[in-house]
């Protein structure tokens, strides 16, 4: 059940993500829009029949941007005109737009900017950031074998890299060290591959789930066993590497030159693990900052 109520969640998280991809009727037929540009007027194109058509959308309005032949064979240029309407409240020089991607993705920057003071501008050239941070938090180890539901404390640090003008998108490193406690003798040290989604992203504060996408693990454990007056002590040690799909969800605050983190992990994992009969409790706070 908690499997299934999970997956529901980010099947959410996913739908909402979508923004980036629209569906809108051209002549009959349905066509996946694709979102370039996003703020107070954002811009969509797609490719139909072998050919560029480019969208401005504002105040939930969708507008095609045109530019068609006369009788004699001249370029009327209505794109222009249509523009100007549309960015009438901050307005830029026109003249030199062209119908291209690369000029209006320019435009639509330029005026985004000009009426919204917090808008970042998206069509410069994108800059690869990284930021750092480390964790501390409790955890039962959901994909191993915990007849207590023993909580033990956990640890590490992350290596995160994303794109500064389209911070919704990250990769990283992450390492996690896990204790054993006296009723459950068991201690990992785990690095993993993880990608995160902001769906929620301001610069104060963001939500987004993640999926770690694949794990180096090296565990110990020891278990008791006792059948009448014979105790036996078993020992395991070893390592695996696994592409295992674990989600999770994350929140960052912003603090000073970096982030709070607050996260819940290993809510489910989609490949190769299995979760062992308790609710997932992998609790973490922590801070990163920018390098």
């Amino acid at each position: 059940m908690n499997k299934i109520i999970t997956i529901l969640v980010f099947t959410l998280f996913l739908s909402v993500s979508s923004f980036a991809q629209m569906t809108h009727t051209i002549d009959g037929k349905s066509y996946e829009l694709t979102e370039e540009i996003t703020g107070k007027a954002s811009l969509f194109y797609v490719v139909a029949e072998g050919k560029y058509r480019y969208f401005i959308k504002k105040n939930d309005a969708l507008t095609e941007l045109t530019n068609t032949k006369d009788e004699n064979g001249k370029y009327q240029s209505e794109y222009k005109e249509i523009l100007s309407i549309l960015t009438a409240d901050a307005a830029k020089d026109i003249s030199k737009v062209n119908l291209t991607l690369a000029s209006l993705r320019t435009y639509i920057d330029q005026y985004n900017k000009a009426s919204d003071i917090d808008y970042k501008l998206q069509a410069e050239r994108p800059e690869t950031k990284a930021r750092l941070g480390g964790f501390a938090g409790m955890s039962n180890n959901p994909f191993v074998k915990n007849p207590n539901n023993t909580m033990v404390p956990v640890f590490g640090a992350e290596v995160e890299v994303y794109d500064e003008k389209r911070s919704r998108h990250s990769l990283g490193v992450i390492f996690k060290q896990s204790l054993e406690a006296d009723d459950f003798k068991y201690s990992s040290s785990q690095f993993g591959l993880f990608y995160r989604f902001r769906v929620f992203n301001k610069e104060s504060f963001s939500i987004y789930p993640q999926a770690t996408l694949a794990t180096y693990t090296f565990s110990k454990s020891e278990t008791t066993t006792t059948v009448g007056t014979t105790t036996t002590v078993s020992k395991e040690s070893g390592s695996t590497l696994d592409a295992p799909i674990i989600l999770g969800i994350g929140a960052d605050i912003k603090l000073g030159n970096g982030y709070i983190t607050l996260s819940a992990n290993e809510l489910v994992a989609l490949i190769s693990f299995e979760n062992r009969g308790n609710t997932p409790l992998d609790l973490r706070l922590g801070y990163k900052f920018n390098l």
